[in-house]
């Protein structure tokens, strides 16, 4: 039976993984320097939660789905993907040189720029994708059960 916590991490490795992935093709092709494309991030980490969230409410373990367990689902495989994606840009900040002078080329805030502020820029858009993005899926997934008011105990 498989826990929570294996499934959240689980899908934060595979979203992690397409971006990584996406990061990788986009430098084959020459296109890493064109910051709009980071846009199809954005894509990848909807799948991503989206995924993680419908996964777990057709899970047939032991697991209570609801409409706070599926929403913080999405928000801690968001956390999980931008952590490691965050560190993950930051090695590679350091390892490509060249990379990391076209970032600071491009931007106006050129003196506040170093491989921390980028990746923790990286961190902070990712989680709030990842939040955003398990808010929309839970819109879409969320169960229509009607559960019926209680008569209060009389004590």
């Amino acid at each position: 039976m498989e826990t929570l916590e294996k499934h959240i991490l689980r899908y934060g490795i595979y979203t992690t993984l397409g971006l990584i992935a996406f990061f990788f093709i986009m430098k084959l092709f020459g296109l890493i320097y064109i910051t709009e494309l980071r846009a199809f991030n954005a894509l990848i980490m909807f799948a991503g939660t989206f995924a993680a969230i419908k996964k777990f409410k057709n899970n047939k373990s032991n697991l209570e789905y609801n409409y706070l367990s599926g929403i913080g689902t999405g928000f801690a495989v968001g956390l999980m993907t931008a952590a490691i994606f965050s560190a993950f840009i930051l090695v590679y900040l350091f390892i490509d040189g060249a990379f990391m002078q076209s970032i600071i080329e491009s931007q106006n805030q050129k003196l506040f720029l170093n491989q921390f502020t980028i990746a923790g820029v990286i961190f902070v858009e990712a989680m709030a994708s990842g939040f955003l993005f398990s808010y929309i899926s839970m819109q879409w997934l969320k169960s229509d059960e009607i559960v019926p008011l209680t008569k209060a105990s009389k004590a």
